[in-house]
């Protein structure tokens, strides 16, 4: 495949709408629903819908600015300085490791809800939780197959996200079409979970704090935008933001309301995956509940994809510009006049993903919790880091302008800061020594690879390792 067989708008738009609709509509409804009810779990997601608009629109423009720049990570640099830049490239690649793993865990989740047998028997103990042979072979599978992906070059990676994105779109219309003529409207009461005004708008709240880690993706697109086509249109990069966030709102909506009116509420409550459950179950419908699995495996595999991807690049980058050890700039084209694609990155990251699922289903989910802070915080410093530009480069080229002149950025920043303050409340309401331990662990790596990339970074002048990384050459 050639540069002129890049990626387009509906390839861009597949990349972020796929990494934003994973696998939480099957596992999550039911909490979401008990926490607020199903009308408030709508406008909870409303709201976090809302929040993340602005902060993608932020991204638009930064994107914009620079179009072939390595992400988030290149956004820092320009604003803030190479090390605040190697500090957010270094969490945001722990980010990306620890989703994968997430992934290389709930791949045979779901797979053995429809098959249990595919569990095996239980060969070892790890955090408190049992870890089926099963499990491990499930993962892995998966790991081989998104790697080989990746490494197959651009061309074969947007077929593979293509397909799946619309298959999961066309299976979501089903789902939810089959259970608004099937469901109950009587089921969706309560529609809220309290009578009292404030007592409603508590558990709206306690949503709506969620909602931004169900809508997160950004991050993925602009290593996608590296790989667009010759011609792409970056004034379209606003629209797509857009439509990939107003098209994950209706299908968490969706999910929202199959749910709560397929299914009685107490039973809702109780099931391990409410989407399953509600067609099973409440409508009486297997083959929908199936269908639904299927749906969440393409969902696993499009964000495994994407993040997958992502990490690479941020690791591979941060290896062109010194900041990193020169071992992962390694690369390779996989045919003639194709795109090279980041070999030992790709591979290192599918390696952390092996490592953190063999972990467990115990272990993970505190890994992905204190993981997601760090995006946090890039969020903050990509939407101050478009202020601060407006003022230092006035009269840059933006093809995409954040409308509203600075207004929509500085609220993005407050709701950032915001979204900030709850992860880590979050996070340190789920205690346990193995996620703050692996953060620092983490930490410490970066900084020992920063000392050992030293000789290679004096190799290079501030201006080139700039260029590199705005450049991504």
């Amino acid at each position: 495949m050639s540069r002129s067989a890049g990626l387009g708008p509906f390839q861009l738009f597949t990349v972020l709408f796929g990494t934003i609709i994973g696998v939480a509509w099957i596992v999550a409804t039911g909490l979401w629903i008990t926490e607020a009810g199903p009308l408030g779990a709508l406008l909870a997601f409303g709201a976090g819908a809302l929040i993340m608009w602005l902060i993608g629109l932020c991204f638009a423009e930064m994107m914009a600015l620079f179009p072939d720049a390595n992400g988030s990570m290149a956004y820092v640099f320009e604003a803030f300085g190479e090390r605040a830049a190697a500090t957010a490239g270094w969490f945001l690649v722990l980010m990306y490791a620890a989703t994968c793993g997430w992934y290389f865990v709930t791949i045979a989740w779901l797979s053995q809800a429809v098959m249990p047998w595919l569990g095996g028997p239980t060969i070892y103990e790890a955090f408190g939780g049992k870890v089926q042979l099963g499990d491990l072979l499930l993962g892995v599978s998966g790991v081989i197959v998104i790697t080989l992906v990746n490494l197959r070059g651009v061309g074969t990676r947007a077929l593979f996200q293509d397909a799946l994105v619309v298959m999961k779109i066309v299976i979501g219309i089903t789902l939810f079409g089959f259970a608004l003529a099937l469901g109950r409207a009587e089921r969706l009461e309560p529609l809220f979970v309290a009578e009292q005004a404030s007592h409603v708008w508590l558990g709206v709240l306690s949503v709506a704090v969620m909602t931004p880690f169900f809508f997160a993706g950004f991050d993925v697109l602009p290593q996608a935008v590296r790989d667009r086509r010759p011609g792409f249109r970056l004034q379209s990069l606003g629209t797509i933001v857009g439509l990939a966030t107003a098209g994950a709102f209706i299908f968490y909506g969706g999910a929202i309301l199959a749910a709560a009116g397929s299914l009685e509420r107490p039973a809702l409550q109780a099931a391990t995956l409410p989407i399953f459950s509600a067609f099973k179950d409440g409508l009486g419908q297997p083959w929908l509940a199936y269908l639904a699995i299927v749906a969440g495996i393409s969902g696993i595999l499009t964000g495994w994809n994407s993040n997958l991807m992502s990490g690479a690049r941020v690791l591979q980058g941060m290896a062109q510009a010194g900041v990193t050890l020169p071992f992962f700039a390694r690369e390779r084209a996989p045919h003639p006049g194709e795109l090279p694609v980041p070999l030992r990155a790709t591979l290192f990251i599918s390696a952390l993903a092996v490592a953190m699922g063999l972990l467990g289903r115990a272990a993970l989910g505190p890994i992905v919790d204190m993981a997601a802070v760090p995006l946090l915080v890039v969020f903050v410093l990509v939407c101050a880091g478009l202020i601060k530009l407006r003022r230092l480069q006035p009269d840059a080229p933006r093809p995409y302008r954040v409308p509203g002149g600075l207004w929509l950025p500085r609220l993005a920043v407050v709701l950032s800061v915001g979204l900030i303050i709850a992860g880590v409340v979050t996070a340190i309401a789920g205690g346990g020594l193995l996620q703050w331990s692996f953060m620092l662990l983490w930490g410490l790596a970066g900084a020992l690879f920063w000392r050992l990339s030293a000789a290679h970074r004096q190799t290079l002048s501030l201006a080139e390792r700039k260029q590199r990384i705005l450049q991504g050459e």
